[in-house]
Order: C-alpha cells, then structure tokens, then sequence
C-alpha cells in the first residue's frame, strides 16, 4: 500500500495528473463545443464547416514539416541543456514557418481555383489560410515546456488555449454561422500565444540570438521530423480520409455531419492515450538505450492502460443508443449513426492501448523506418478500403475500414517495440 502512495505521490510531484486533468479539461470543453455548435448551426452549415475543416486538417499533418516532433525528441535527450533547447526551438520556429508558408499558398490555390462539391467550401478555405503558422507557434511553445518536463506549466497554458478556442468558436458561430468559427478559431490561438508569452518569460528566449545550429543537428531535425510527420500524418489522416471520400461518394452534407457527429466521442476519447504519451515521452527517450526499464514500465502501461480501454469502448457499445440522442439531439438518432458509432468505440480499444502508445514509443527508439513502413502500408490500406467499402456499405464503410487499419498498424508496432526492446535487453548483456 505505501508503494502506491510513493508511486502517487511522484505521479502528481513529476505533474502526470496535471497533463491527465488538463487534458480531461480540454476534451470536456472540446466536447461540449461540438454539442454546442452542432445546435447552433443546421446541419447543412455543420457539415458544410466539418466538410472544409477537414480539407484544412489533412493539410495541417504537414504543419512545420513535423519539426516539433523532432524538437521533442532531441531536446528530451539534452533536457539539462537551456542554450540548446532555445538553438533548437529557434531553428524548428523559423524553419517550421517558411513549409507553413507552402501550407497557406496550397489552401488559397485550392480555394480560388479547384471546384469543390459542397458549396461555399471555397470562400471558407481562403478564410483558413493564415491560421496554420499561428497554430506552429503555439506548438512550439508547448514542446518548449514538454522536453524540460515542465508539465505543470503546460497544462495551465493547454487549457487556456482550449478555452479561449471554444468561446470564439461558440460566439462566432451565434453571429455568422461557419464564417464564425473560423473568426473565432484565429482569436482563441493568437489570444493563447500572447498569454503564454506573458505567463512563461522564457519562451521569449527562443524569439532572441542563440548559437548557431550545426549541420548533424539539421539533418537530425530534418529527418526525424519528415519521417514524424509522415507516420502521425498517415495514422491520423484516417478520420480525416474517412470524410473526406464520403464528400466524394455522397457529396451530401448530411451525410456528413451525421458520421462526423459519430466520430466525435470515439475521436475525444484519444486524449486519453495522447494524455499518458505527453507525460512518458520524455522518460522513454532518456532511458532508450536502456531495454529492460523501458520494457518493465511498458507492460506496466499495456496491463492497466488496456483493462481501462477495455471497459470505456464496452460501456460505449451498450449505452450508444441512449448516448447519441441525449447529446446530440434527436436529429441524429438513426440506426446507421449509432452502429458506426459502435464500431468506432470498439476501434478505440485497439488505437487507444496499443497503437498509439507503441507508434510514439517507436519514435522514442528512433526506429523511423519501421514507423515509416507501418505508415505507409497503412495509409494504403486506408485508401483502397475506403473507396470500396464507403462505395458499397456507404458510411459505415468507413468506420469498417478505419478498424482494419488500426488493428494491422497496432499489431505491428505493439509487437516491434517488445522486440526492439528485448533486443536491447539482450545486445546490453553481451
């Protein structure tokens, strides 16, 4: 019993439950937005503004190259080292920037000249195209903070951010609908970057001169990041694909807003495997040469990390025809939003516990090329399962082909992180 109390204790001094409660924090606000919005708006102007979010998502995975994922990842190894940390994150910024730069010029292209199916996407695409470099900054002030274990701080800043987002989406869409929310989208970031430099007033160190970044750490940034940003990219560009070929095949915004209101428990749930990666990232890349810690704390994680998941996507599966009505509104009661609402809690299961977790402790390892091969197969799977399947099964199809893509990428990392582990274990004894 006093084991426990040690292991609390040290949980709340090393500020795990401050990342764990900000992040329920922001999913309950998060949450709550999207009941909001989805009774504010229509449903034609919910999936109008869900259709043309998602454009813009799939090109936010290439936000800053993934030079935030290779910053994490390096200044988590040199965590003692400020001087560093500020060269870093003062390159990753100005570098990050100048591939956001392409990001905003292919959302106006897309905007002025490509015909989109739904109506209105166009004018609201053009509306987005500042927003991706404001959103890299407030990253990169947040990995700031996550490689110098700076939990606490980042918590407070995280929620902030959340905040703020939500009551300027929520006011923007009470005045002018989608139009809006996207208002309101850029108050709520520009409004959190000006806190956290007012809060943490080291941050501005990274704004000022540091010594010149060499080469091998270009490179190192470069690569780590490109190959971050494909492996996240491609996992996360699951849901996004998903709405995306439904605009295709269907080109019905209720349709859309339907599946979108399906995803939207399943997809909030995931802050709850992102919440225990922010905070075990840093320790696993320190200890990644050291096989049998990282093993021993690893089936700590799988043993009671899956008996938790296992229990949410269970409870959801029963209740999902009580859960839907009650918060989403009686609109959205059909058999076909809660069956796909069903197949993506029990997808939950398999991303949640061993997916997720063991894809961004691969990176810890820096085993890229095996991320990069699992992300690669994936997304090809993802795109020829959605083509068919949405063609033949229409919506449900998606979340059917969103399962299979999730259970081959999990057994696939979950069993190379064992074995990358034990290999370590095994060349150390030698």
């Amino acid at each position: 019993m006093l084991n426990y109390v040690k292991r609390i204790r040290n949980l709340f001094r090393t500020g795990f439950f401050h990342i764990f409660g900000s992040s329920v924090i922001n999913k309950i606000i998060s949450f709550l937005s999207s009941i909001v919005l989805v009774r504010i708006l229509t449903k034609s102007e919910y999936g109008l503004f869900a259709y043309v979010w998602n454009i813009y998502s799939i090109l936010l995975l290439f936000n800053g190259l993934g030079l935030e994922s290779s910053m994490l990842q390096l200044c988590s190894e040199n965590g003692g080292d400020i001087q560093y940390i500020n060269k870093i994150c003062r390159y990753s910024l100005k570098l990050g920037l100048y591939y956001d730069l392409v990001i905003s010029l292919i959302l106006m292209a897309i905007g002025l000249f490509i015909p989109l199916k739904i109506n209105g996407s166009g004018s609201l695409l053009l509306m987005l195209c500042m927003l991706p470099g404001l959103q890299y900054v407030f990253c990169i002030i947040l990995v700031y903070l996550r490689s110098q274990k700076r939990n606490k701080e980042y918590a407070r800043i995280n929620i902030c951010y959340t905040v703020f987002n939500f009551f300027g989406q929520v006011c923007g869409a009470i005045l002018y609908k989608e139009k809006g929310m996207i208002l309101g989208s850029y108050a709520g970031v520009l409004i959190s970057i000006g806190a956290a430099l007012f809060c943490v007033k080291e941050i501005k160190g990274v704004l000022g001169s540091s010594n010149a970044v060499e080469a091998a750490e270009k490179r190192a940034l470069v690569s780590i990041g490109t190959v971050s940003m494909l492996n996240n990219g491609i996992s996360q560009m699951m849901y996004l694909l998903d709405v995306f070929v439904i605009g295709i095949v269907a080109a019905d915004e209720t349709i859309l807003a339907a599946y979108k209101v399906a995803t939207v428990i399943p997809t909030a749930l995931t802050f709850i495997p992102a919440s225990l990666v922010t905070y075990i990232y840093p320790y696993f890349a320190e200890h990644r040469n050291d096989g049998a810690w990282c093993l021993g704390r690893y089936k700590i994680i799988l043993r009671y990390f899956g008996l938790l998941n296992l229990c949410i996507s269970g409870i959801l599966v029963v209740l999902a025809p009580y859960i839907i009505p009650i918060i989403f509104g009686v609109k959205y009661n059909d058999a076909e939003t809660i069956l796909i609402f069903r197949l993506l809690a029990v997808n939950y299961f398999f991303s949640g516990t061993f997916r997720v977790i063991a894809g961004n402790l691969l990176v810890t390892q820096r085993k890229l090329r095996f991320n990069s091969f699992v992300a690669i197969v994936s997304g090809c799977i993802n795109v020829t399962a959605d083509f068919i399947l949405i063609s033949k099964m229409g919506a449900r199809g998606a979340a059917v082909a969103t399962i299979l893509v999730v259970v081959f990428s999990a057994v696939m990392n979950t069993s190379y992180i064992i074995y990358t582990f034990k290999k370590n274990i095994t060349s150390k004894c030698n």
